[in-house]
C-alpha cells in the first residue's frame, strides 16, 4: 500500500505492575526454549551488518529485478535480513496460493536467515481494494494461510536459519505466529504485524473501501484484537530487553505510521495506529538504549528522527528507517556497532543493474 496514516497520542497500554514479574518470567522461559537468548543469537559485542528490504517484487519489472537484489544481498557480508512486508503490488493480480509459494522459494534462496513480516498487499487488500482482478479472497483466510506457509516452525526462512520466539507460544496470543523476537549480539529484534491500509481498520468510502458495513465491522474487530496483541508483544519485548541490559531494540513492521501527520491525512486514514504508536514512543523513551523502527509501505527511502519529548525536543535515541520498494528494487544495510554511541548506522545499498532499467 502507499497512502495513509498515524500519530494521535492516546493513552498507551502498559503491563499491570503486579503482572510484570510473571510476564517476564514466562517470556524468559519461552526464549530459552526457543534458543532466543543473547548467548544463542550470535553477534557477541562486535560490529555486524544486516539487510533490510520490502515492498518487492512489484510487477513484471520487479520480478525481473528481484533475483539481482537477492544475488547482491547474498554476496554481501550480512548476518541476516528482515523483509518488512508486501510480496506484490496491490494491483498485481490476486492473492492466490502461488504468490506465497513463490515468495517462500525466493526467501529460501537467501544464503543467510530471512525474517518476514506481513504486508497489507499480502492479506488486508486481497478482497479487491485495487479493482477487478485483484480480489476474490477473504483477508483473514489469507493471513491464516500466510502464517501456515511462513511461520509453521520456530525458525526463520533462508538456507541458514535463526531461531525465533513467536508470540503464538503464549496461549492468550496463540494465533499471532507472525509476531516474533530474537536477540543477536546486544540488540533485540521485534517483528510485528502492523499494516498499511490503516492497519485493517476500514471506514466506508475511505481509501477505496466499498465493502458492506458487516464486513467493515468484521475487519475492525480483527484490527482491535491484533493491535492488543501487538501492544502486548512490544511491551513484553522491551521489558525483556531492559532486564537483559541490551544496548538496542530494532522494531520491524510494514506500515508507514505517518509520524506527526507528515502525509497530511484525514484522521480516518490513520486512526488505526492510535495505540501502537504511543506504545512505541513510551517504550523508546523508557528504554535506556537506542531504538529503531524499520518499515516499508510508502516506498521512499528515508532515515530520520520523528519522535519528540513533550517539550518538543527530539528523542535522539530513536531512528526511523523506511526501506525502498515498488519501482526501486534496492535494499538498506544496517550496521550495529556497540562502540558507536548511536549503535545503529543505516545506508542505502544500490543494485547497479536495477537502476534506470525499465
Amino acid at each position: 500500500m502507499f497512502r495513509r496514516r498515524t500519530v494521535t497520542i492516546a493513552a498507551a497500554m502498559v503491563l499491570a505492575a503486579g503482572g510484570v514479574g510473571a510476564a517476564l518470567a514466562a517470556a524468559k522461559a519461552g526464549d530459552a526454549q526457543a534458543g532466543g537468548g543473547a548467548q544463542d543469537g550470535g553477534g557477541g559485542h562486535r560490529a555486524y551488518t544486516i539487510g533490510l528490504f520490502g515492498d518487492v517484487p512489484y510487477g513484471a519489472a520487479g520480478r525481473a529485478e528481484y533475483p539481482r537484489l537477492i544475488a547482491d544481498m547474498n554476496a554481501s557480508p550480512i548476518a541476516f535480513s528482515i523483509f518488512d512486508g508486501d510480496l506484490k503490488a496491490g494491483g498485481d493480480g490476486t492473492c492466490n496460493d502461488a504468490l506465497y509459494t513463490q515468495s517462500k522459494a525466493w526467501f529460501d534462496s537467501f544464503r543467510r536467515p530471512v525474517v518476514w513480516v506481513p504486508g497489507d498487499n499480502d492479506w488486508t487488500d486481497c478482497w479487491g481494494r485495487y479493482g477487478p482482478g485483484t480480489g476474490g479472497f477473504d483477508p483473514l483466510e489469507r493471513l491464516a494461510h500466510e502464517r501456515h506457509v511462513f511461520d509453521s516452525t520456530g525458525q526463520s526462512l533462508g538456507r541458514r536459519t535463526l531461531t525465533l520466539q513467536r508470540e503464538s507460544s503464549e496461549p492468550a496470543y496463540a494465533k499471532y505466529s507472525e509476531n516474533v523476537r530474537w536477540t543477536y549480539g546486544s540488540v533485540m529484534y521485534i517483528g510485528l504485524n502492523v499494516q498499511g491500509s490503516n492497519d485493517n481498520l476500514p471506514h466506508a468510502g475511505v481509501d477505496g473501501e466499498t465493502r458492506p458495513a458487516s464486513e467493515i465491522a468484521r475487519m475492525a474487530a480483527e484490527h482491535q484484537e491484533r493491535e492488543q496483541a501487538n501492544v502486548h508483544w512490544l511491551h513484553e519485548s522491551y521489558a525483556l530487553a531492559a532486564a537483559r541490559h541490551l544496548e538496542g531494540v530494532l522494531v520491524d513492521w510494514q506500515a508507514d505510521p505517518n509520524f506527526n501527520n507528515e502525509q497530511h491525512l484525514q484522521p480516518e486514514q490513520y486512526d488505526g495506529y492510535k495505540e501502537i504508536v504511543p506504545a512505541l514512543r513510551q517504550e523508546v523513551i523508557a528504554f535506556p538504549g537506542q531504538s529503531a523502527l524499520v518499515h516499508g509501505d510508502s516506498h521512499y527511502f528515508k532515515v530520520d528522527k520523528p519522535l519528540n519529548y513533550d517539550n518538543g525536543q527530539v528523542v535522539a535515541k530513536f531512528t526511523r528507517v523506511e526501506t525502498f520498494g515498488a519501482a526501486n528494487t534496492q535494499w538498506v544495510a544496517a550496521t550495529v556497532n556497540p562502540s558507536d554511541p548511536n549503535l545503529f548506522e543505516f545506508s542505502p545499498r544500490i543494485v547497479p543493474a536495477n537502476v534506470n532499467d525499465r
